[in-house]
């Protein structure tokens, strides 16, 4: 029976035990959510606030409650913006640690941008016109080579002495000669018949002049023969007609700038810096060359051309540029530097595709210019010159196909970005020896692999100076600063060192 009794109060026990524990989570409970709608209220509602001030629950009033807000709200974000800092000031160590100088401050200026697309390409030799091979005229034995391999020359420099073994043009010259011989004896006849009635010569004045008429026509059809053959007009005058001299050598002359009058394609025509460099030798001296054979090449750099590689899906991009008359630019990279050439347009489009590839290629002439130098010879001062654009200098080509009126350009250096925001850094002015840079958001409406197009929103005015490398790297002492808290830096207007 005692055993019974003890085992109820026991159950009794354990009852009341979980009953006062369900209360008292239940108090616990109704006091947080009591506290919790007094805190927001506190936050949100003036009046509340205002009631709760000199109360037991005034321990639960918020202590970072920003005043004087007119609307009668407390914002966290303008708490938060209250605690961000937005300047940092570098030293002028730091600065040159981040590389930052007079060159990488831009002064901020709204433009006409125009959105693009961008082709790999090279710059490769216009076929039948940067390259010529001198070839020769006559057949003979190479004796003298004016110029080796490398060296700058004009049109009409000597460039191979050839001696003539050619027997029918050695035949030609001798029948050139005894026609001439004709033709002095028969301007000794008439000199001589002219002082002679011609009563007394009936008949020889008509004679002699049927004479030369007929020596004049064999002569010009001669001279036309030996202009075929390979011998130059001088030459045939100089030596043949005025000392009746058979040619027994001959002088190959670099040849004249290529007319390119009929190309369709000629900007920049009447500025073009021409000159040959003789690029390949063919022949040593001493050889036995035929009429034809090629002596050297010379190659004239003065335009090129640049050959884009496009995909076939972008043709009708590329054929709406062409027909549109769209700039062109070309970008070139090389040594640490960038080039960027502009004002260009596109000459003609590949009118086929690579089954392979799936591409096709455009083209873009590009104006070259020269660096000349000199180097003594043995005999005379030798001329060399060095292109400042080479067939295989690899580029990239941006075609124009969409304008954006009124934005701001910038180079990519000059943008940052962080969690939430695109920003970049405006030069504010000096404190002492340290550089004041203000952390600016921006938005960007285009971007290209080098180049960050932002609207002019007011964000940041024309006039500015800003930045236009290293952005990141101030931005990451921006946000060190911000992490040390009191340690490291302090807030609005204030600097971080």
């Amino acid at each position: 029976m005692m055993v019974d009794d003890f085992q109820t109060s026991t159950i009794i026990m354990k009852q009341t035990s979980l009953k006062l524990l369900y209360t008292a989570i239940v108090l616990v409970l109704i006091g947080s959510l009591t506290a919790g709608a007094i805190y927001v209220l506190a936050r949100t509602v003036e009046p509340v606030r205002t009631t709760l001030e000199g109360t037991v629950f005034a321990r639960l009033l918020p202590t970072n409650v920003v005043e004087g807000d007119h609307s009668g709200y407390y914002h966290a974000e303008d708490v938060a913006a209250q605690n961000e800092i937005v300047e940092v000031a570098l030293s002028s160590t730091a600065a040159k640690n981040i590389g930052l100088d007079e060159s990488t401050i831009m002064t901020i200026e709204t433009v006409d941008y125009y959105k693009s697309f961008s082709v790999p390409a090279i710059v490769v030799e216009r076929p039948g016109f940067s390259t010529i091979t001198v070839s020769s005229p006559v057949s003979g034995i190479i004796t003298k080579i004016h110029h080796e391999t490398g060296v700058a020359v004009e049109p009409g420099e000597p460039l191979f002495d050839i001696l003539l073994n050619q027997q029918e043009l050695v035949k030609a010259q001798t029948e050139f000669l005894a026609l001439i011989r004709k033709r002095v004896f028969n301007a000794a006849e008439r000199r001589r018949l002219a002082s002679v009635n011609p009563d007394a010569v009936p008949g020889q004045h008509r004679t002699l002049e049927n004479d030369k008429i007929q020596i004049d026509s064999e002569i010009e059809i001669q001279k036309n023969v030996l202009l075929l053959q390979g011998l130059a007009e001088t030459d045939i005058t100089e030596s043949l007609e005025k000392n009746s001299t058979i040619i027994r050598n001959m002088t190959v002359y670099a040849p004249p700038f290529e007319n390119e009058e009929h190309i369709a394609s000629t900007a920049h025509a009447d500025d073009e810096e021409h000159i040959f460099t003789i690029d390949e030798l063919f022949v040593s001296t001493g050889a036995n060359v035929a009429v034809g054979d090629s002596l050297c090449k010379l190659t004239d750099y003065c335009k090129l051309a640049i050959k884009g590689k496009v995909f076939a899906a972008n043709e009708k991009e590329l054929v709406q540029a062409l027909t549109s008359k769209s700039r062109v630019s070309a970008m070139f990279e090389g040594n640490g530097n960038r080039e960027t050439v502009v004002d260009l347009s596109l000459r003609s489009i590949d009118n086929k595709i690579d089954i392979a590839s799936g591409t096709l290629f455009c083209y873009v002439d590009l104006k070259n210019h020269f660096t000349e130098y000199e180097v003594d010879g043995e005999s005379n001062p030798r001329r060399y010159i060095q292109w400042h654009f080479k067939p295989g200098q690899r580029c990239e080509l941006n075609v124009e196909v969409e304008p954006l009126p009124d934005c701001i350009v910038l180079p990519v250096g000059a943008v940052t970005k962080d969690l939430h925001e695109t920003c970049v850094f405006e030069w504010v002015g000096n404190e002492k020896d340290k550089q004041i840079w203000l952390k600016k958001p921006v938005h960007v409406v285009y971007q290209t692999k080098n180049t960050v197009v932002i609207a002019n929103d007011g964000s940041i005015f024309p006039g500015a100076q800003i930045v236009t490398r290293g952005a990141s790297f101030i931005l990451a002492a921006l946000e060190a600063a911000s992490q040390k808290g009191t340690g490291g830096g302090v807030q609005h207007g204030d600097h971080v060192h």
